[in-house]
């Protein structure tokens, strides 16, 4: 299949804004889609650079991703920005919603670091979520 440049690399869905976004921003919405649909596989597959991915198992990583998420409900990415490349990587800013099973609603900003890997973005997730 050939992914046309409104189609998510995620799930292959046309979204036209997606078209506008950088290629950062497009990995960073594939991995708030990946989340809001509870597929770790995708994640670990495409977004974790290769020595995350050569330090940690599949089904170690699948636990603590499903462990993570077991009380959100829903995420809802309101807004992306690309905020630039230094120092061999790109950083953009997310703004997004999270829905949590006990009813509790609550915003985020959140600042992804990625970094290129054989021609695609992976997430630095070192950098970003420690």
């Amino acid at each position: 299949m050939i992914a046309l440049p409104a189609c998510r690399n995620y799930d292959e869905k046309f979204d036209v804004a997606y078209f506008f976004k950088t290629e950062p921003e497009k990995a960073v919405l594939d991995f708030f889609q990946s989340l809001a649909n509870k597929d770790p596989d995708f994640i670990y597959t495409n977004l974790l650079p290769d020595k995350d991915r050569n330090s940690i198992s599949r089904e170690k990583y699948v636990d603590e991703f499903n462990n993570v998420l077991s009380h959100v409900e829903s995420i809802d990415v309101k807004r992306t920005v690309y905020l630039g490349y230094e120092n061999n990587m790109s950083k953009v800013v997310a703004e997004f919603e999270v829905k949590y099973k006990n009813g509790e609603v609550k915003q985020y900003k959140k600042y992804i670091y990625l970094t290129e890997e054989n021609n695609k973005w992976k997430i630095i997730f070192e950098k970003t979520f420690i």
